[in-house]
Protein backbone atom coordinates (compact mmCIF):
# COMPACT_ATOMS: atom_id res chain seq x y z
CA UNK A 1 0.00 0.00 0.00
CA UNK A 2 1.12 3.86 -0.91
CA UNK A 3 0.21 6.39 1.93
CA UNK A 4 -0.19 9.77 0.71
CA UNK A 5 0.09 12.19 3.27
CA UNK A 6 -0.35 15.78 3.71
CA UNK A 7 -1.40 19.10 4.99
CA UNK A 8 -4.45 21.07 3.17
CA UNK A 9 -6.54 24.18 4.13
CA UNK A 10 -9.70 25.55 1.92
CA UNK A 11 -10.22 28.96 3.84
CA UNK A 12 -7.93 31.30 2.03
CA UNK A 13 -5.97 29.35 -0.27
CA UNK A 14 -6.85 29.78 -3.73
CA UNK A 15 -4.77 26.83 -5.17
CA UNK A 16 -6.56 24.47 -2.56
CA UNK A 17 -7.92 21.53 -5.23
CA UNK A 18 -8.62 18.35 -2.99
CA UNK A 19 -11.43 17.54 -5.52
CA UNK A 20 -8.81 17.50 -8.29
CA UNK A 21 -6.69 15.62 -6.51
CA UNK A 22 -8.60 13.16 -5.23
CA UNK A 23 -10.49 12.41 -8.43
CA UNK A 24 -7.74 11.94 -10.36
CA UNK A 25 -6.03 9.93 -7.65
CA UNK A 26 -9.58 7.44 -8.50
CA UNK A 27 -8.72 8.07 -11.95
CA UNK A 28 -5.46 6.78 -11.80
CA UNK A 29 -6.50 3.24 -10.28
CA UNK A 30 -6.62 4.32 -6.41
CA UNK A 31 -8.59 2.01 -4.60
CA UNK A 32 -8.81 0.24 -0.76
CA UNK A 33 -6.36 -2.28 -1.59
CA UNK A 34 -3.58 -0.04 -3.18
CA UNK A 35 -3.46 3.64 -1.40
CA UNK A 36 -4.93 5.57 1.44
CA UNK A 37 -4.89 9.36 1.94
CA UNK A 38 -4.01 11.07 5.61
CA UNK A 39 -4.77 14.65 5.56
CA UNK A 40 -4.70 17.81 8.37
CA UNK A 41 -6.72 20.57 8.04
CA UNK A 42 -6.58 23.47 10.46
CA UNK A 43 -8.94 24.03 13.20
CA UNK A 44 -9.78 27.34 12.12
CA UNK A 45 -10.96 25.86 8.42
CA UNK A 46 -14.94 26.32 8.45
CA UNK A 47 -14.67 25.26 4.52
CA UNK A 48 -13.34 21.79 4.94
CA UNK A 49 -15.13 19.82 3.04
CA UNK A 50 -17.56 17.47 5.41
CA UNK A 51 -17.08 13.90 6.19
CA UNK A 52 -19.40 12.79 3.57
CA UNK A 53 -16.97 14.18 0.90
CA UNK A 54 -14.02 11.78 1.58
CA UNK A 55 -16.47 8.81 2.34
CA UNK A 56 -17.42 8.85 -1.05
CA UNK A 57 -14.27 7.79 -2.64
CA UNK A 58 -13.27 4.27 -2.52
CA UNK A 59 -9.75 4.48 -0.61
CA UNK A 60 -9.80 5.29 2.76
CA UNK A 61 -8.93 8.79 3.79
CA UNK A 62 -8.33 9.45 7.03
CA UNK A 63 -8.49 13.59 8.64
CA UNK A 64 -7.21 15.13 10.78
CA UNK A 65 -8.02 18.70 12.66
CA UNK A 66 -6.05 20.56 14.99
CA UNK A 67 -4.85 24.32 15.45
CA UNK A 68 -2.80 25.72 12.45
CA UNK A 69 0.28 26.79 14.98
CA UNK A 70 2.87 28.23 13.46
CA UNK A 71 1.43 28.44 9.87
CA UNK A 72 3.54 27.21 6.65
CA UNK A 73 6.32 26.67 8.83
CA UNK A 74 3.76 24.40 11.17
CA UNK A 75 3.12 21.92 8.02
CA UNK A 76 6.56 20.45 8.08
CA UNK A 77 5.57 19.33 11.65
CA UNK A 78 2.44 17.81 11.12
CA UNK A 79 3.89 15.70 8.61
CA UNK A 80 5.77 13.40 10.81
CA UNK A 81 2.03 13.08 13.36
CA UNK A 82 0.44 11.80 10.13
CA UNK A 83 3.09 9.43 9.27
CA UNK A 84 2.66 7.78 12.45
CA UNK A 85 -0.97 7.01 11.43
CA UNK A 86 -0.08 5.15 8.61
CA UNK A 87 -2.02 1.60 7.98
CA UNK A 88 0.37 -0.56 9.09
CA UNK A 89 0.28 -2.74 5.38
CA UNK A 90 2.13 0.74 3.94
CA UNK A 91 5.12 0.15 2.29
CA UNK A 92 5.35 3.63 0.73
CA UNK A 93 4.96 6.91 1.87
CA UNK A 94 4.48 9.98 -0.75
CA UNK A 95 4.14 13.79 0.64
CA UNK A 96 0.99 14.85 -1.49
CA UNK A 97 -0.43 18.22 -1.61
CA UNK A 98 -3.66 18.91 -3.18
CA UNK A 99 -2.54 21.45 -5.77
CA UNK A 100 -0.97 18.44 -8.11
CA UNK A 101 -2.98 16.52 -10.50
CA UNK A 102 -2.40 12.70 -11.12
CA UNK A 103 -2.11 11.70 -14.69
CA UNK A 104 -1.37 8.13 -15.71
CA UNK A 105 -2.98 4.75 -14.78
CA UNK A 106 -1.07 2.28 -13.29
CA UNK A 107 2.13 4.57 -10.78
CA UNK A 108 1.07 3.47 -8.28
CA UNK A 109 1.20 -0.15 -8.99
CA UNK A 110 4.38 0.88 -10.42
CA UNK A 111 5.16 2.04 -6.93
CA UNK A 112 4.13 -0.78 -4.97
CA UNK A 113 6.27 -3.31 -7.11
CA UNK A 114 9.73 -1.90 -6.50
CA UNK A 115 11.08 -4.52 -3.66
CA UNK A 116 13.84 -2.37 -2.23
CA UNK A 117 13.99 -1.95 0.92
CA UNK A 118 15.26 1.61 1.11
CA UNK A 119 14.61 3.72 -1.74
CA UNK A 120 13.12 6.85 -3.39
CA UNK A 121 10.83 7.30 -5.75
CA UNK A 122 10.12 9.80 -8.69
CA UNK A 123 10.20 10.18 -12.23
CA UNK A 124 12.85 12.54 -12.71
CA UNK A 125 16.43 11.53 -11.49
CA UNK A 126 17.90 14.07 -9.40
CA UNK A 127 21.03 14.38 -11.42
CA UNK A 128 23.40 13.10 -8.27
CA UNK A 129 26.76 13.05 -9.90
CA UNK A 130 26.54 16.52 -11.43
CA UNK A 131 26.10 17.86 -7.78
CA UNK A 132 27.98 15.43 -5.59
CA UNK A 133 31.23 17.67 -5.02
CA UNK A 134 29.66 21.09 -4.75
CA UNK A 135 25.92 20.44 -3.86
CA UNK A 136 26.88 23.37 -0.73
CA UNK A 137 27.80 25.88 -3.36
CA UNK A 138 24.57 28.32 -3.11
CA UNK A 139 24.29 29.18 -6.60
CA UNK A 140 24.18 25.37 -7.32
CA UNK A 141 22.45 25.05 -4.38
CA UNK A 142 19.58 27.11 -6.51
CA UNK A 143 19.48 25.05 -9.20
CA UNK A 144 19.28 21.66 -7.54
CA UNK A 145 16.13 22.67 -5.73
CA UNK A 146 14.28 24.12 -8.24
CA UNK A 147 15.54 21.48 -11.28
CA UNK A 148 15.33 18.03 -9.91
CA UNK A 149 11.37 16.99 -10.18
CA UNK A 150 10.93 15.76 -7.16
CA UNK A 151 7.41 17.83 -6.47
CA UNK A 152 5.82 15.21 -4.23
CA UNK A 153 8.58 13.06 -2.76
CA UNK A 154 8.03 9.03 -2.55
CA UNK A 155 10.49 6.79 -0.40
CA UNK A 156 9.89 3.22 1.04
CA UNK A 157 8.25 3.47 4.67
CA UNK A 158 11.55 1.70 5.99
CA UNK A 159 13.35 4.59 4.73
CA UNK A 160 11.52 7.05 6.66
CA UNK A 161 11.70 5.11 9.45
CA UNK A 162 15.31 4.99 9.47
CA UNK A 163 15.69 8.49 9.06
CA UNK A 164 13.29 9.72 11.83
CA UNK A 165 12.53 13.29 11.15
CA UNK A 166 10.75 14.34 8.01
CA UNK A 167 12.64 17.21 6.38
CA UNK A 168 13.90 18.77 9.53
CA UNK A 169 11.41 21.88 9.58
CA UNK A 170 12.39 22.30 5.66
CA UNK A 171 10.39 21.59 2.09
CA UNK A 172 9.99 18.08 1.99
CA UNK A 173 10.62 17.88 -1.96
CA UNK A 174 14.46 19.49 -1.51
CA UNK A 175 15.39 17.96 2.08
CA UNK A 176 14.22 14.80 -0.56
CA UNK A 177 16.68 15.98 -3.72
CA UNK A 178 19.72 16.79 -1.06
CA UNK A 179 19.55 13.09 0.37
CA UNK A 180 19.69 11.14 -2.44
CA UNK A 181 22.76 13.30 -3.44
CA UNK A 182 24.61 13.19 -0.15
CA UNK A 183 23.98 9.32 -0.34
CA UNK A 184 25.42 9.16 -3.76
CA UNK A 185 28.16 12.18 -2.84
CA UNK A 186 29.31 10.34 0.65
CA UNK A 187 28.77 6.84 0.11
CA UNK A 188 28.51 5.89 -3.89
CA UNK A 189 24.89 4.67 -3.29
CA UNK A 190 22.02 5.35 -5.67
CA UNK A 191 18.83 5.08 -3.87
CA UNK A 192 16.55 6.70 -6.73
CA UNK A 193 14.14 4.56 -8.64
CA UNK A 194 12.69 6.07 -11.93
CA UNK A 195 9.17 5.29 -12.88
CA UNK A 196 7.43 6.97 -15.82
CA UNK A 197 5.58 10.48 -15.44
CA UNK A 198 2.68 10.51 -13.52
CA UNK A 199 1.45 13.99 -12.31
CA UNK A 200 1.63 17.30 -12.88
CA UNK A 201 1.27 20.46 -10.85
CA UNK A 202 -2.15 23.14 -11.14
CA UNK A 203 -1.61 26.97 -12.40
CA UNK A 204 -1.93 28.52 -9.70
CA UNK A 205 -2.03 32.55 -9.11
CA UNK A 206 0.67 33.07 -6.78
CA UNK A 207 -0.81 33.81 -3.63
CA UNK A 208 0.20 30.73 -1.56
CA UNK A 209 3.66 31.24 -2.30
CA UNK A 210 6.25 31.76 0.17
CA UNK A 211 5.92 35.01 3.05
CA UNK A 212 8.02 36.08 5.82
CA UNK A 213 8.47 33.36 9.13
CA UNK A 214 10.61 32.83 11.40
CA UNK A 215 11.97 29.56 10.28
CA UNK A 216 15.51 29.70 9.41
CA UNK A 217 15.72 26.18 8.28
CA UNK A 218 13.33 26.41 5.70
CA UNK A 219 14.40 25.56 1.38
CA UNK A 220 12.11 26.59 -0.87
CA UNK A 221 11.17 28.94 -3.21
CA UNK A 222 14.16 31.96 -3.02
CA UNK A 223 15.00 30.35 0.57
CA UNK A 224 17.99 28.20 1.34
CA UNK A 225 18.60 27.53 5.25
CA UNK A 226 19.73 30.69 6.92
CA UNK A 227 20.85 28.25 9.56
CA UNK A 228 23.49 25.83 8.58
CA UNK A 229 22.64 23.34 11.16
CA UNK A 230 20.13 21.72 8.70
CA UNK A 231 23.18 20.60 6.53
CA UNK A 232 24.54 18.62 9.60
CA UNK A 233 21.29 17.03 10.68
CA UNK A 234 20.12 16.22 6.92
CA UNK A 235 24.06 14.74 6.34
CA UNK A 236 23.84 12.63 9.81
CA UNK A 237 20.69 11.55 8.00
CA UNK A 238 22.43 10.30 5.53
CA UNK A 239 24.76 8.46 6.94
CA UNK A 240 22.29 6.65 9.82
CA UNK A 241 20.79 5.87 6.51
CA UNK A 242 23.93 4.36 4.88
CA UNK A 243 24.62 2.60 8.10
CA UNK A 244 21.49 0.73 7.88
CA UNK A 245 21.79 -0.47 4.68
CA UNK A 246 25.29 -1.45 5.56
CA UNK A 247 24.21 -3.96 8.29
CA UNK A 248 21.01 -4.97 6.16
CA UNK A 249 23.89 -6.17 3.66
CA UNK A 250 26.49 -7.56 5.61
CA UNK A 251 29.05 -5.01 4.31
Amino acid sequence: MLSIIFSSRVKDNPDENIKGFLDSLYDCGGNKDNVEIILKYDDDDDEKPPQSFFDSYPFNIKVHQWSRGEGRHGIHLDKFYLFAQHDPKARFIMAGSDDFTFNRYGFIDDILSIDDEYAFIGYARPRMELYASNWRDERVMNIWKHNEGVSLPCMTTKTLEVLQNWSWQSGEDNWSTLLVILMYANYGMDLWKTIPSFYFRNPTDGTSQYSEGFNNMEMGGNRNPKNPYYFDLVTQQAHNLYLNIKEKKGI
